[in-house]
């Protein structure tokens, strides 16, 4: 059933982990029917596969290397074939099963096909219950450790919702997995069929009715990407665009809507803060407006990116685009940073014209006379070494230009010395 990947540098182990990979670079695309539609295609075709590459991209755990997953994709092809060969030789006493059905107070189904389903899902139960040795409980464990090989006689660990999807992936080898479902109850996940609670943990039926909600099978996905990591792995951090992924993954899969709903907003918080910390500005706003802004620490960290966005393009000396990102700023200062910081760039650039008309709207007086006393300086080099009055006189209208500056720049002293030499021409 796995399709291995044969390149050496590739770093998905099956080609259905990359049919899966590329399913997710679309997931925020796609609509919540057509998402649980294609996952639920994948579900069957391996569920192994496709739970074990969601955990391995989405908690991040160490161990779950390419290398290690293609081991256990091994191993659930060793204890799928295991069962197997247990069901062909098993006899199970239907009308026995149907009795304890009845005992329970639960549904017997009776539609056409019903009767093999349910051999089925006994033998399952009969092949992974705990007392026959092949699976030991584990609070919190990893979808991982349940994936080890009989071989070599090691068990199979897990918790509650590691061991309903190998209950399901068992059952897909025959049936549809849509004829499954998932039961939800306070802290704990069972299989469902038909009206049927299928207790994975222990092997047995049950039925659970107080605070109890029945969800299609697909949803089983959402349920173990939603679910807490297991502590005893080495985890690594997993980058905040792949996290987003998983979250809008989870959104269109599951229907806890409040908690899909706070995980996505935290997952476009978490890509806005990665987008600032490269200077993607843009993409920081987007993300931070997707998340919603309905709380104070959005809203700061959105005046953040406001923030650094004009210190950057100040320093890359693009100021329409600074001046457009302090226009959104509640920081009515960044405005006059950003006319200062320009000013001074043309100042230096010799557009004196420009930066005291950018000066004198940053309020910064010292600044305009500066630029007058430039451009005084300017005329004065072409006039300073000149003596004769004849010569003068012909740049008459340079001692005019410079008198004017002289006034602006408030140097009396410079002025009268300016209107004596013009007095003489």
């Amino acid at each position: 059933m796995i399709n291995p990947v044969w390149n050496p540098f590739s770093r998905y182990a099956d080609k259905l982990e990359k049919k899966l990979d590329r399913l997710l670079r679309r997931v925020a695309f796609l609509g919540i029917f057509a998402a649980q539609e294609k996952i639920l295609a994948l579900m069957q075709e391996h569920l192994v596969i496709v739970n074990l590459w969601l955990e391995a991209k989405f908690k991040g755990y160490k161990y779950l290397s390419r290398s290690r997953r293609k081991r256990m994709y091994a191993n659930a092809e060793k204890i799928a074939a295991a069962f197997l060969t247990f069901a062909n030789a098993s006899t199970i006493d239907l009308q026995r099963v149907k009795g304890k059905l009845a005992s329970l107070g639960l549904p017997v189904p009776g539609a056409p096909g019903d009767d093999g389903k349910l051999v089925l899902l006994t033998q399952i139960m009969e092949f992974l219950r705990p007392h026959a040795g092949r699976f030991e409980y584990l609070e919190g464990a990893s979808f991982g450790k349940l994936l080890t090989d009989p071989d070599r006689g090691e068990k199979m660990i897990g918790d509650c919702n590691q061991i309903v999807t190998f209950y399901a992936f068992l059952y897909s080898l025959k049936y549809p997995l849509q004829d499954l479902r998932i039961k939800l109850v306070p802290g704990h996940v069972c299989l469902h069929f038909k009206g049927i609670d299928v207790e994975a943990t222990a092997g047995s039926f049950a039925r659970y009715d107080k605070d109890a909600q029945v969800l299609p099978i697909v949803e089983l996905i959402a349920t173990n990407l939603l679910d807490v990591s297991d502590f005893r792995d080495k985890q690594i951090q997993v980058e905040p665009r792949e996290f987003l992924r998983g979250a809008q993954l989870a959104y269109n899969l599951s229907s806890d809507r409040e908690l899909v709903n706070k995980n996505l907003k935290a997952a476009y918080h978490n890509v806005a803060v990665e987008s600032l910390k490269s200077q993607q500005f843009d993409t920081a706003v987007f993300f931070l407006e997707k998340a919603g802004l309905d709380s104070a620490d959005e809203i700061q960290t959105l005046q953040t990116v406001y923030h650094n966005a004009v210190l950057y393009h100040v320093k890359q000396h693009s100021f329409s685009k600074a001046r457009s990102y302090a226009g959104k700023s509640s920081e009515a200062d960044l405005r006059k940073y950003v006319d200062e910081r320009e000013a001074l760039y043309l100042y230096e650039k010799g557009s004196l014209v420009r930066a005291r008309e950018l000066f004198e709207r940053a309020g910064n007086g010292q600044m305009v006379k500066a630029c007058y006393a430039k451009e005084y300086n300017a005329l004065h080099s072409r006039v300073a070494s000149l003596k004769d009055l004849a010569l003068m006189r012909t740049h008459r209208s340079d001692y005019q230009k410079m008198l004017e500056l002289a006034v602006k720049m408030e140097d009396q002293a410079l002025a009268d010395n300016l209107r004596r030499i013009i007095g003489q021409l």
